[in-house]
């Protein structure tokens, strides 16, 4: 509060990240990613580079925010500094994308944001086109008041093109890759973590192809392999 940019950044690298590094090795707190808002008005390239490079110093993996309103070639930056992951990716240029793809940088698409913002499409079809890794979130925040993954699936495929086979590999084991965590979580293998849904439905697309109500298509959710929700309406659909 009451800094510039610059200020805060310096704020960020100097005390910020000293401190969080401190706590890290003191077991107080556990964190795996930083994250930037790189825009224009908030933190521009070159803090972002400064931000993110002090973090990934202290052992943090770099999945962060660019690209979304402007293009600020977040994409390239991130492509240049190891970045496991970054989001939204508006207005990212054919460049950024094919640094991406090289990199092995995950494309977070945000299909709520774009739709409630009323923002052009990511361009989900050229980046899949490209290799890039893609994987999609809800961006749940109150400007973005959806935590509803089917809900993100749908209109990853209306307004983004995408299959729904693309969609449910961006929601699950795409998604786990850009939090680094795809060998023990986002399908189900043998020696990964038991999450999983049960639905009632002859066909596992019901669950992108339905718009809205999924509460009563879904009938177990599996959690570490224990059963921690089950629909009162379960087996009567």
């Amino acid at each position: 509060r009451g800094k510039t940019a610059t200020e805060a950044t310096d704020d960020i690298i100097n005390n910020h990240l000293p401190k969080l590094k401190e706590l890290k090795l003191s077991g107080e707190i556990h964190v795996n990613n930083i994250d930037v808002f790189c825009e224009k008005g908030v933190f521009d390239l070159e803090s972002t580079r400064r931000i993110l490079q002090a973090g990934k110093d202290i052992g943090l993996q770099i999945n962060f925010h660019g690209d979304e309103l402007h293009p600020m070639k977040s994409a390239e930056l991130g492509a240049e500094l190891g970045a496991r992951a970054i989001s939204h990716l508006e207005e990212v240029s054919d460049e950024g994308i094919m640094a991406m793809a090289r990199a092995k940088c995950a494309a977070v698409l945000l299909p709520t944001t774009a739709y409630i913002l009323r923002l052009k499409q990511p361009q989900a079809r050229k980046m899949l086109e490209e290799g890039v890794i893609v994987a999609l979130g809800s961006d749940f925040n109150p400007n973005a008041y959806c935590f509803s993954m089917p809900m993100v699936m749908h209109l990853a495929c209306v307004n983004m093109k995408m299959s729904m086979n693309e969609a449910l590999a961006a929601a699950t084991i795409n998604a786990a890759y850009a939090l680094g965590r795809s060998d023990t979580h986002g399908s189900i293998e043998p020696g990964k973590q038991g999450d999983l849904v049960i639905i009632s439905s002859s066909r596992w697309e019901h669950l992108i192809y339905q718009f809205g109500g999924h509460e009563a298509l879904i009938d177990y959710v599996i959690v570490k392999g224990k059963v921690i929700y089950q629909n009162e309406r379960c087996g009567t659909m």
